[in-house]
């Protein structure tokens, strides 16, 4: 495939190297703000793209916000990574998607979509008995949190009781805990790739369910493994339960 990088920083880079490795060619990176010792052609216009087959989004929300505004003219594939601006970010994909197709996911790991439907199945067995917290732990440069993934998982919670609630910040109430409440714990330090935990405590038992990223080549496999399946699909909002 030839592939845009939207973004070229550490995730930038690490899908670069699996793409070659992979026998794909890079043939330019899309981005708004200037970029050093970049040895691919920048293009700051989301309009005057160069042809390719996918693009590839691991970059900042406002250069994901371009990039989806000009896909009604430049009309290729987008895998989109970024995970901040959620909100305006998810209109903006719906509107893109009428044009070409757009894939989206808060973590491009198969394992954790495989977490997110195991959550669906133990989410009615055990929330009537079972308080269930989300904690996340990402490196030190992350900006964002709680993380894109977290929100997933959340979600998915969610999606079979919509009752439960999110709790950020527990520091200025005084009150116990509510059946109904998710605590939503965000750790940022070192050079933890990322891990993501849903505790179910019940009395005398705790139910603990992990996914540790040991590289961020999972991630940028994930999303060129979507590249070359949406590369030719037709314009739509995709996802890895509808890929």
């Amino acid at each position: 495939m030839k592939l845009i990088l939207s973004g070229y920083g550490t995730m930038g880079k690490v899908v670069e190297e699996l793409a070659i490795e992979k026998g794909h060619q890079i043939v330019g990176v899309f981005s708004t703000i200037n970029i050093e010792n970049c040895p691919y052609q920048i293009i700051s216009d989301a309009e005057r793209l160069a042809n390719a087959d996918a693009i590839i989004d691991f970059s900042h929300p406002n250069n994901t916000k371009r990039l989806l505004e000009g896909a009604k003219i430049h009309k290729l594939p987008i895998i989109v990574a970024t995970t901040g601006a959620r909100d305006q970010l998810q209109n903006l994909m719906n509107q893109a998607s009428q044009y070409c197709p757009i894939f989206f996911s808060a973590n491009m790991s198969y394992g954790v979509h495989v977490f997110t439907q195991a959550l669906k199945y133990l989410t009615p067995l055990l929330s009537e008995s079972f308080d269930i917290e989300i904690i996340e732990r990402h490196h030190n440069k992350k900006i964002d949190a709680p993380s894109g993934t977290a929100i997933k998982l959340l979600e998915a919670i969610q999606e079979i009781d919509s009752s439960f609630i999110p709790i950020y910040d527990r520091s200025q109430t005084e009150h116990k805990r509510d059946k109904k409440e998710i605590g939503m714990s965000s750790i940022r330090g070192g050079t933890i790739v990322g891990e993501h935990e849903v505790l179910f405590a019940g009395t005398d038992e705790v139910i603990e369910i992990t996914h540790r990223a040991q590289s961020k080549r999972i991630f940028a496999d994930g999303s060129i493994k979507a590249a070359q399946k949406i590369k030719d699909f037709s314009a739509g909002f995709y996802t890895f339960s509808n890929l």
